[in-house]
């Protein structure tokens, strides 16, 4: 279970709250990304090192009925560090001149691991920034990430929370999507979106 669970995690090219914005990525290799980024607002932009520690299920969640609620594939502990490094995508663009760009953001206490319980479940769902938004367009995902607290690091370990980073509140995120699936569409309302009553699309403060 270990090794099945790992595999889908790092099987997917990312993880996303808000695709291209709110990341998390995870490779085969033990290395991975983690993004914090309004448009041209780069917050976090780091390396990561992750490996799992033990791995569970849940009989009666893995029983769940497909059509109504998201099906547990699995729980896993992992660790997760962040490097105070930009990953390699950085590399020739204008990010490159600002190699202290998570250091200017974090204390070094950011920078030291954690250990965080997951669950990988299957189903039906749009990306967590588009929760309690009508738009029957938005893209739908089969895969659902849920960490028991988020991987961005906590109010505390950021050096000038004020503004943008207290607007957005990463530090709640905890619920990230993968695997885009245009048929899904077609199964009504995904899973993760408890109210279709709202605005018409997807938005981070």
């Amino acid at each position: 279970m270990n090794e099945a669970l790992s595999s889908i995690l790092s099987g997917e090219e990312q993880w996303s709250f808000y695709a291209g914005s709110l990341d998390i990525k995870f490779r085969k290799d033990g290395r991975g990304e983690l993004w914090c980024r309004n448009e041209f607002n780069y917050w976090i932009l780091a390396e990561l090192r992750w490996k799992s520690l033990k791995s569970s299920n849940s009989d009666q969640d893995m029983a769940s009925t497909w059509a109504k609620t998201p099906r547990l594939l699995g729980q896993l502990d992992i660790e997760i560090t962040l490097i105070n490094q930009l990953p390699k995508c950085a590399e020739g663009t204008a990010l490159s001149s600002r190699p202290n760009l998570n250091a200017d953001t974090l204390v070094d206490d950011a920078f030291q691991p954690k250990s965080y319980t997951i669950k990988i479940e299957r189903g039906n769902f749009i990306e967590p920034c588009c929760i309690g938004y009508t738009n029957l367009q938005e893209s739908r995902f089969a895969l659902r990430l849920v960490f028991d607290k988020s991987p961005y690091p906590p109010r505390s370990e950021w050096k000038e929370p004020e503004g943008g980073p207290d607007g957005g509140q990463f530090w709640d995120i905890k619920e990230f999507v993968a695997r885009e699936s245009r048929d899904l569409r077609k199964q009504g309302r995904a899973m993760n979106d408890p109210s279709a009553a709202g605005w018409n699309r997807c938005e981070v403060m």
